[in-house]
């Protein structure tokens, strides 16, 4: 053997060249023969599928009257007469039930009065009528001219009683007349002057002021009044009524109620997390206890821009007030009802679906693995509604893709992998 390699060219080193060589052969393609022919691995998989699928936000609350007029007894006082019963319709102004109120009834005629003096008043300063200012023109002419006799009487008769023609008292006589005259024409000069410019400074605040009292003093009468012998206030049917004649009120008693039938809303609340899903317009579906096998339909009117804290015995809860529009079409909801509603924030239809089990998540982003001629294949996918089972592929994934489910944390883009036990469809988990 020594003398063999001492015959080969380079000897023992070239003789180690060519070894490594071989090995470095036998390894490659042990390799290659070990990829064509690696074990694939059996994994659970499902279908991406259509389901139909939508979101609904879950709240109770009441049926209360868009509109409505409460009567409650201001006093004690004797009911003189009802004037409805309940399912009358009535209008506004109508007289619905009248109580003991002789003194209330006098306070108003007085206040009429007044206010109708002030009126008067108030007119002839501010605006006088034509035939009002022709009178006040005639008195301040008549005045003047009276005056003005009055004077030159005066002057002749203090001429005569300087030439002893007429006695002391004459003279005296004629100087209380020319008083008096002048009085007369001042009063009506004033008059002719606030006729021609209106009055002014505090008398023509005073009138004003007056007037004012004279309003604010009859509104009251009238407000108090109305406590007694009541009015409706709006167009619309009566509710209850929970008095009678010869019945006595006491302070605070509800007596009568006046709404729209077919005006109602839900008054309810919603959790934080659900308000951001909550908007106006959204369609309602309405469930009331009194009608168990009957749906009625609605539609969110308003969401609240504040929260408030709803305080219980145990706990305390932030929620966003929300009124929601009943349609009346279909009749029998009440107000008073309590009311479950299921707000639609998303309609019911055919989504691409998959179970959650077929996804990972890391740092915000998703997704799932395929099998695409026996390998696994890495998808990223945008996710939107979620289920109970199953959640919404927006996009990333076709109808009928073979995914992976519960894929190993270890699991790599391009290991070949063999489909094993197939999960039901949500068809076939159903039935």
């Amino acid at each position: 053997m020594p003398a063999l390699i001492e015959k080969i060219p380079g000897g023992a080193k070239t003789l180690g060249a060519v070894l490594l060589i071989i090995l470095i052969a036998s390894a490659l393609g042990l390799n290659l023969y070990r990829n064509q022919n690696e074990i694939a691995l059996e994994v659970e998989t499902a279908q991406a599928e259509l389901q139909e699928m939508g979101a609904m936000v879950y709240a109770s609350g009441t049926i209360e009257l868009v509109e409505k007029q409460e009567i409650y007894a201001p006093s004690d006082r004797l009911v003189r007469q009802v004037n409805v019963k309940v399912g009358d319709k009535v209008s506004p102004g109508q007289i619905v039930a009248e109580l003991e109120a002789d003194s209330e009834a006098l306070s108003l005629v007085d206040a009429q009065a007044r206010l109708a003096q002030e009126e008067v008043s108030y007119q002839q300063s501010f605006a006088p009528t034509e035939a009002e200012k022709s009178i006040i023109q005639a008195s301040y002419n008549s005045a003047w001219q009276a005056y003005q006799n009055s004077k030159n009487n005066l002057d002749r008769i203090q001429d005569l009683y300087n030439v002893g023609a007429v006695s002391l008292q004459e003279l005296e006589q004629a100087q209380s007349l020319l008083a008096a005259d002048q009085l007369v024409y001042l009063r009506s000069k004033k008059e002719f002057d606030t006729m021609e410019s209106g009055p002014q400074g505090a008398e023509a605040k005073s009138l004003e002021v007056n007037l004012y009292r004279a309003q604010e003093a009859l509104r009251l009468a009238e407000e108090n009044l109305a406590q007694f012998i009541v009015p409706a206030r709006l167009a619309g049917e009566v509710m209850a009524v929970e008095i009678a004649a010869g019945d006595v009120t006491t302070p605070g008693q509800h007596m009568i109620t006046i709404g729209n039938p077919q005006q109602l809303e839900v008054h309810l609340g919603i959790g934080e997390y659900d308000a951001a899903r909550v908007k106006k317009g959204q369609e309602v579906i309405i469930e009331a206890a009194a009608f168990p096998d009957q749906e009625f339909r609605g539609q969110v009117l308003e969401v609240s821009q504040k929260a408030r804290i709803n305080q219980s015995s145990q706990s305390q809860q932030v929620e966003i007030p929300v009124k929601i529009a009943v349609d009346t079409a279909t009749p029998g909801l009440l107000p008073g009802f309590t009311a479950d509603v299921k707000i639609i924030t998303s309609p019911v239809e055919n989504r691409l679906v998959v179970p959650y089990e077929a996804l990972q998540e890391k740092d915000g982003h998703s997704w799932a693995f395929t099998i695409i001629d026996g390998k696994a294949v890495k998808k990223a996918v945008e996710t939107g509604l979620a289920g109970d089972l199953y959640i919404e592929i927006l996009s990333g994934l076709e109808k009928d893709e073979l995914i992976v489910l519960n894929p190993l944390d270890t699991l790599e883009e391009g290991r070949a992998l063999k489909p094993g036990k197939i999960a039901p469809t949500a068809k076939e988990a159903e039935s």
